[in-house]
């Protein structure tokens, strides 16, 4: 009796075409329309249980805070060579600040990143326990969000900002996470003062439908991301 050997499934993804996309991302300008969410987490070692209550306590060893939402995005478009032009708000904060400071390394142009006073920016604040030189153990998450939305004068800006950047850009990413940067009024409106058609790539958990009304879509391209699609966490 021969067996037969088991088939390597088929991928639907073209690997030539997709490496030829990528060796596009250098010659591209891509405007990032978004909430920036600051991505915070603090290792600490496992000291002992607390007598207080039956939980870990950690001796914090280090915080990293890293791009995540829409600032994970960006960093992303930057890391693959394109000119990203970052369309956000963030507030006058220390996770703010943190954010600006990173994307300065990279050379990444800030002009259109609005900071709001008073406004909380997103933070996901994540807790690994371990030891050094192990893999740390996710064992709580803190979110800290604003508690307002964001102020008329923010929101204008903001449009102005898109609206003056998105003329020479080959393309706009929008990455909608519900803190009120990016709507599908303002997408439609940058989408349709736009001589030439617009590249827009969509990447939402709230109000898909409403970013792809049929007047768009004679206007543009429109790439849809599916929240189950996402890796990440955030």
């Amino acid at each position: 009796m021969t067996r037969k050997l088991a088939q390597t499934p088929s991928t639907s993804v073209d690997l030539l075409s997709l490496a030829e996309c990528v060796e596009k991302f250098p010659s591209k300008t891509v405007v990032l329309l978004g909430d920036f969410v600051a991505d915070e987490f603090q290792f600490g070692d496992i000291s002992r249980v607390s007598r207080e209550a039956p939980v870990l306590i950690l001796r914090h060893r280090e915080t990293q805070v890293v791009p995540g939402g829409g600032a994970n995005a960006a960093n992303n478009l930057a890391d693959l060579g394109a000119r990203v032009l970052p369309v956000t708000a963030v507030g006058q904060d220390v996770q703010g600040d943190s954010l600006l400071e990173y994307f300065r390394g990279k050379r990444v142009d800030i002009s259109g990143i609005t900071r709001v006073k008073g406004w909380t920016t997103p933070t996901k604040t994540r807790f690994l326990a371990g030891w050094a030189h192990t893999v740390g153990q996710q064992v709580l998450r803190v979110d800290r969000e604003p508690q307002s939305p964001l102020p008329e004068a923010a929101r204008k800006k903001i449009q102005q900002l898109l609206s003056a950047k998105i003329r020479a850009a080959d393309a706009l990413a929008v990455s909608d996470y519900g803190f009120g940067v990016a709507s599908p009024a303002l997408v439609r409106q940058a989408a349709m003062k736009r001589k030439r058609g617009l590249f827009v790539t969509l990447d939402a958990r709230y109000h898909l439908a409403a970013y792809a009304p049929p007047q768009m879509k004679r206007n543009s391209k429109l790439c849809i991301t599916p929240p189950s699609a996402r890796t990440s966490t955030s």
